[in-house]
């Protein structure tokens, strides 16, 4: 089964996809850590319009930035934007949202799904039990994860031994699972 890791976006905003966050500001001359929600973390960088908004404020506006300079740091990245030339104007950025405008994305193949098109959808198994809806995904190494909401949380492996069917018209996943009592 194949998937691509994208961010979990507002499904009220779903023009954006989020593909990450700034983090706090790195020395004195305006450069900022980038946490990238893509895999792998280097693509972030193949989508050259950013936008970027205050963190968890959904009525916040959108608005374009510039990248001047990006380069590995540890296991993350580091960015300069245009025009944040010092460290008191990066931390202005610090924890903003980073999208893109969801039609630079590219086109998937036959069952292939961006994470932020699962988020939202019933999770259903096949006695009919529903596990609640997708609220995240994350990865583990061996395989990634669908995180339910509903009366309780529950882990689904996302791997194509569970995942028996996706609709994204009906909003419903199909899992070959038990529920937990």
């Amino acid at each position: 089964m194949q998937h691509e890791h994208y961010s979990q976006s507002n499904p009220m905003d779903s023009k954006k996809i989020t593909l990450g966050r700034i983090g706090d500001a790195f020395g004195v001359k305006g450069w900022l850590h980038v946490h990238s929600f893509t895999e792998p973390a280097d693509n972030i960088f193949h989508y050259a319009h950013w936008q970027i908004r205050a963190y968890q404020k959904n009525n916040a506006t959108w608005r374009p930035i510039e990248i001047e300079s990006h380069k590995p740091h540890g296991s993350a990245f580091i960015v300069k934007f245009k025009g944040y030339e010092d460290r008191d104007q990066a931390l202005l950025l610090k924890n903003h949202t980073i999208a893109t405008d969801r039609t630079a994305l590219p086109e998937l193949k036959d069952n292939e799904y961006y994470w932020s098109d699962l988020v939202g959808l019933e999770v259903i198994n096949t006695n009919g039990e529903s596990f609640g809806v997708v609220d995240y995904l994350f990865e583990t190494g061996a395989n990634d994860i669908i995180a339910t909401k509903g009366k309780k949380t529950h882990y689904i492996p996302y791997i194509k031994q569970v995942i028996k069917s996706i609709d994204l018209e009906k909003k419903i996943i199909l899992v070959e699972w038990e529920a937990l009592k």
